[in-house]
């Protein structure tokens, strides 16, 4: 239990380190940024991959799955680093926290399922907290 909470604290800390401060201490834009920041993990995966023997030919219809999840996960970063540019690293990171209230609203219009009133409860709490802080 205990080194499960030491690992959590690290990876909160890392997260809000490197995601936060560290992209707006870089001078690169936006676009440069999540661009080297995509490349280096890429290659990084790619090496752990290779040595671990687990690279596999991916069809086609995969491919186009695998692209288009990363290129809208590339457009959500380039949205979060530019929000960190153009207004602070303190809104960026507050305005994250909503990403579960999103993934709730916009999960059944891709997967053509009801809205899960249970995954709307911790966004709407998120939300709440983000009122409070910004209203008073």
């Amino acid at each position: 239990m205990r080194s499960a909470l030491i690992r959590l604290h690290a990876a909160v800390f890392l997260w809000g380190f490197t995601t936060g401060i560290l992209g707006r201490l870089i001078t690169l834009n936006e676009g440069w940024l999540v661009w080297w920041r995509m490349f280096i993990t890429v290659i990084i995966l790619w090496i752990i991959f290779f040595l671990g023997k687990k690279i596999q030919k991916v069809s086609a219809a995969n491919f186009i799955k695998i692209a288009s999840i990363g290129t809208v996960l590339s457009l959500q970063w380039l949205l979060f680093y530019g929000s960190i540019k153009y207004a602070n690293v303190s809104i960026a990171l507050t305005c994250l926290a909503t990403t579960g209230l999103l993934s709730a609203l916009t999960e059944p219009l891709f997967f053509r399922k009801p809205i899960d009133t249970i995954e709307l409860l911790p966004g709407t709490f998120a939300l709440a907290g983000i009122a409070v802080i910004y209203f008073f």
